[in-house]
């Protein structure tokens, strides 16, 4: 799009100055075409803080490093049909964050460390992110988001969510305990399906029919890449029979419907939930939407108190404090990265749910489970299996799927 107050515009606009007795009509003509500037003016100015092309909602500029990550953008309503430049954004760092956790977390950090500990501490440090982004808003933002906060709104908006995290972290890790790794896997991934399922009864969120098949491509092509099921293996000889009899009754024996099965669908069950809630705290509360790095620290506030909580309340909890170190026990001074990095995926996560939806956060997160599989076959010289190329093109098609055929208005 040309501005129309360059060049020729220019020329004529000195010219009219010169001759202004006998040009009074191509001077009204000007005077419009400044009117017009000044409104495309505005219109730039403003496009940074508007999501929505539509939008009659006005709003002001908020010009600041952290503006693409969201800051003015929780001013405004969010349509997550369209992905948005900040959702694009948000959804490919979160995706890497994923990637990356694993092998960080391997290397710098203990596996006999207080799970408990780490998991507070990860809640400080995401509190301190979400803080310093916040207000890297601008004090305008800050002011407007502050104004008219009360703790009872909070606890409606965070408060539960949190809670229901909490629940979903101790089935998850039953589930894990009780359950072969390749069915809780496949059992893990049913969450986007929770989620789509959770911001329809709770949001009115609609899913087009293909957008019902991409979900459960994209269900398939997680577990297909994962290990869950393989095509592959349906075209090779069987050999072994009496082997591979033996695994496979190994693998039921360590499973248990009650104590495994169960615990992993009510996790991916209650994951959709908390999921959709957060969903609807960072775009619907109060007509606007919850700033996504304050709705965070709220998250993360009410996480860690429960933690705490737990920590003197329970036996467990009072010996590992009493302990030489207490909870930072088998750390060193890079632990600390890891933790880190799962708190930013923390705020990721709500950055996503705010410009992409809890049904999109599960497409960054295969995205991020391919990278893994991809960097680690490329780290070890390995070449990725027949499964994994068709998981990754599967993944792939059920992306395009979703965002070309969006529900009809």
């Amino acid at each position: 799009m040309s501005l129309p107050f360059g060049g020729s515009n220019s020329a004529a606009f000195a010219s009219i100055i010169t001759h202004q007795h006998h040009h009074h009509r191509s001077f009204v003509h000007i005077q419009q075409t400044a009117a017009t500037a000044n409104l495309v003016a505005k219109g730039v100015a403003n496009y940074g803080a508007r999501l929505l092309p539509t939008s009659s909602t006005t709003t002001s500029l908020n010009v600041n490093p952290i503006a693409i990550m969201g800051g003015a953008a929780s001013t405004v309503s969010v349509n997550t049909d369209i992905l948005s430049t900040p959702a694009i954004v948000t959804m490919v760092l979160l995706a890497m964050q994923y990637c990356a956790q694993p092998p960080i977390t391997r290397k710098f950090l203990d596996s006999r460390a207080n799970k408990k500990g780490v998991t507070m501490v990860e809640e400080i440090v995401k509190i301190a992110l979400s803080a310093f982004f916040f207000l890297s808003c601008g004090k305008d933002i800050v002011a407007s988001e502050l104004h008219g906060w009360t703790l009872s709104s909070s606890l409606l908006l965070a408060g539960f969510p949190a809670c229901l995290y909490a629940i979903q972290g101790v089935l998850t890790y039953l589930g894990y305990q009780n359950t072969d790794s390749v069915t809780f896997n496949g059992l893990n991934q049913t969450k986007t399906l929770s989620a789509a399922l959770w911001c329809f009864l709770l949001m009115g969120k609609t899913q087009s029919a293909i957008q019902m098949i991409a979900l459960t491509v994209l269900l398939f092509s997680a577990m297909l890449f994962q290990g869950s099921i393989s095509i592959s293996g349906l075209f090779q000889k069987k050999s072994g029979d009496g082997d591979g009899n033996k695994s496979v009754e190994q693998t039921r024996a360590h499973t248990s419907f009650s104590k495994g099965i169960v615990p992993c669908l009510a996790a991916a069950f209650i994951s959709g939930l908390a999921g959709a809630l957060s969903q609807k705290g960072v775009q619907m509360a109060g007509g606007k939407g919850r700033n996504p790095y304050l709705y965070t620290m709220e998250l993360g506030l009410y996480s860690s108190i429960s933690l705490l909580v737990s920590l003197v309340a329970t036996k467990d909890g009072r010996k590992s404090l009493k302990e030489e170190s207490g909870i930072f026990r088998y750390w060193t001074p890079l632990s600390i990265i890891p933790v880190a990095v799962r708190a930013l995926g923390g705020v990721l996560t709500a950055l996503v749910h705010k410009h992409a939806g809890a049904t999109r956060k599960g497409f960054a997160l295969i995205l991020g489970l391919v990278l893994t599989g991809v960097t680690q076959s490329w780290i070890e010289g390995e070449r990725l299996s027949a499964d994994e190329l068709m998981a990754m093109a599967l993944v792939i098609l059920s992306s395009y799927l979703h965002l070309a055929y969006p529900p009809m208005v």
